[in-house]
């Protein structure tokens, strides 16, 4: 069992920017049995009702199992606001383009974290890197700089998940999203 690890290839104030430097690595990956994932962390009163009128409807769906929506219970971590107890969301899709389209509206100034677990990264022949498909996941973070979305930030963080020693995969991702490497790698799952 091994981790991937997790490199920023940009930072930005703007997330339609960033979501097109996501496109762009998309563009390239294997994008068979394609997930994405929110996951945000927000007030229940102040947070919540923005999620589920986005995503809410899709509690009610009957038989639909591409879409999966999660509101944990209140959290005990970190400061507490009694009269807005903090709650995770969660919403999973199966494919693409289901999370994209409110994403901005909807994560507002929530440290969030999007993720997108794809199949493979190609070969890149002329690095002498083979095709990658155990750790293959390009991950947008918002309002935070680190891949748990716990460090808050005034920007954006796009990063690109691949295995140990393809530090060279990485940049070469990088170049495909328009960034370069920003910062030593985090260790991801």
């Amino acid at each position: 069992m091994s981790n991937s690890r997790a490199y920023p290839v940009l930072r930005t104030p703007d997330v339609g920017r960033a979501l097109h430097a996501v496109g762009h690595l998309l563009s390239v990956a294997d994008l068979r049995d394609t997930e994405v994932q929110l996951w945000a962390r927000t007030g229940r009163h102040s947070g919540l009702p923005r999620y589920l009128d986005a995503y809410g409807h899709w509690l009610r769906a009957d038989g639909d199992d591409r879409m999966f929506v999660d509101v944990a219970c209140e959290k005990e971590t970190g400061p507490q606001d009694p009269a807005d107890p903090l709650v995770d969301v969660e919403v999973l899709v199966c494919g693409l383009g289901l999370v994209e389209g409110r994403l901005a509206e909807t994560v507002g100034p929530d440290q969030a974290r999007l993720d997108w677990w794809h199949y493979a990264w190609p070969a890149v022949p002329c690095r002498d890197l083979g095709r990658q498909a155990k750790h293959a996941y390009v991950q947008l973070v918002l309002n935070a700089t680190d891949i748990w979305a716990t460090e808050p930030a005034d920007g954006h963080t796009v990063f690109v998940h691949v295995g140990a020693g393809e530090r060279e995969r990485a940049e070469w991702l990088a170049a495909v999203a328009g960034g370069a490497l920003l910062g030593p790698e985090q260790f991801g799952w």
